[in-house]
C-alpha cells in the first residue's frame, strides 16, 4: 500500500491532467462553434450547381465520360480519404477507417477494383497505406479548411479522371449530424449521376434558359466546380466532426479524472489515518515499555 506522500504525488499529477483535458475541451468547443458556422457557407453555391443535373440529362452529354455509368468490373478507383492529423478525438478516426475497409472489401471482392488513395490526414494514412497504396504524399490539414486548400485534391482527382487514369472517384469522410453524432460515409462523385440528386430541376418549368457554349467545355467547367464543392464540403464535415469528437472525448476524460481524484483522496486519507494510527501505537508501546 502506498503512503501519504506517494498518493499526494499521484493526486497532483492527476489534477494537472484534468486541467489539461478541461482546457482542450474548451478549445475544441470554440473550434466546433466556428466549424458549424462554416458548414452553412457552401449552401448558396450548391443551389447554383443544380445546373449540372440538367446538363447531365441532356442527350448530347449522356455519352460523355463524366456522365457515363461506371464500369462494372476491374475499375480503377481513386479514393479521397478524409481523416485527422491528431488523435485525442475518440472514435472519430476508427469509424472512418472501419467504413473504408468495409467499402474496400466490397469493391475488391465483387468488382475486382484497383484502388488508390489520396490521404487528407495522417491518421488515415497510417492506418490504411498498406491496404490502399497512396498516389501522393499525405496532405496536412487545418482546423478550418479553406476552398483553396482543397483545390489540389479536387484538381488531381478530376484531371486523373478526364485523362483516363481512373474510372471512378470516391470520397470518404465523416458527415456531421450534431455534437453527439457523426456518420462515416463513402460516396462516389465521378462519374456524375444526375438521378441521385435531391430535388432535381424541372425540365419544363419556367422560361427556357440559353446555355452557351453548349459543348464539352461547359460540362467540364461545371463538373470541376461540382468536384471542388464535394471535396470542400467533405473537409468541412470532417473538421466539424473531429472537433465534436474531441469535445466529447475530453469531457469524458475530465469526468473520469475527477472520479479517480476522489478515489485517490479517499485512499490518501486512509493512508494518513493508518500512519497516524501506527505512530500512536508506537508511542503507546514505547510508553508501556518504559513503564
Amino acid at each position: 500500500m502506498a503512503n501519504f506522500r506517494e498518493y499526494s504525488v499521484k493526486l497532483g499529477a492527476m489534477s494537472g491532467m484534468r486541467r489539461v483535458t478541461s482546457t482542450m475541451k474548451m478549445v475544441a468547443a470554440s473550434h466546433l462553434h466556428r466549424a458549424q458556422t462554416e458548414l452553412r457557407l457552401p449552401e448558396p453555391f450548391s443551389q447554383q450547381l443544380r445546373l449540372l443535373s440538367r446538363l447531365a440529362r441532356m442527350d448530347r452529354f449522356k455519352g460523355h465520360r463524366l456522365c457515363r455509368p461506371p464500369a462494372g468490373m476491374n475499375p480503377r478507383i481513386l479514393l479521397l480519404a478524409m481523416s485527422s492529423d491528431r488523435g485525442l478525438c475518440g472514435s472519430f478516426n476508427n469509424m472512418i477507417v472501419r467504413e473504408i475497409r468495409q467499402w474496400l472489401h466490397g469493391q475488391t471482392r465483387t468488382r475486382l477494383a484497383q484502388v488508390e488513395a489520396v490521404y487528407a490526414g495522417h491518421k488515415g494514412y497510417t492506418a490504411l497505406w498498406r491496404e490502399i497504396p497512396p498516389c501522393m504524399k499525405a496532405l496536412d490539414l487545418t482546423a478550418h479548411p479553406h476552398i483553396k486548400e482543397t483545390e489540389p485534391i479536387s484538381d488531381f482527382a478530376l484531371n486523373g479522371f478526364l485523362e483516363g487514369r481512373y474510372d471512378e472517384v470516391w470520397v470518404a469522410s465523416n458527415r456531421f449530424v450534431n455534437t453527439m453524432t457523426h456518420e462515416p460515409m463513402v460516396k462516389r462523385i465521378l462519374p456524375y449521376d444526375p438521378w441521385k440528386v435531391k430535388n432535381p430541376p424541372t425540365e419544363n418549368g419556367g422560361d427556357e434558359e440559353i446555355l452557351e457554349p453548349l459543348d464539352d467545355r461547359l460540362l467540364e467547367a461545371v463538373v470541376r466546380q461540382w468536384v471542388h464543392y464535394c471535396v470542400y464540403v467533405a473537409q468541412l464535415n470532417r473538421a466539424a466532426s473531429e472537433q465534436a469528437s474531441r469535445v466529447m472525448a475530453m469531457e469524458n476524460a475530465t469526468i473520469n479524472l475527477r472520479r479517480m481524484e476522489k478515489d485517490l483522496i479517499l485512499l490518501r486519507n486512509r493512508a494518513r489515518q493508518a500512519a497516524i494510527t501506527s505512530e500512536l501505537t508506537e508511542i503507546v508501546s514505547g510508553a508501556e515499555s518504559l513503564g
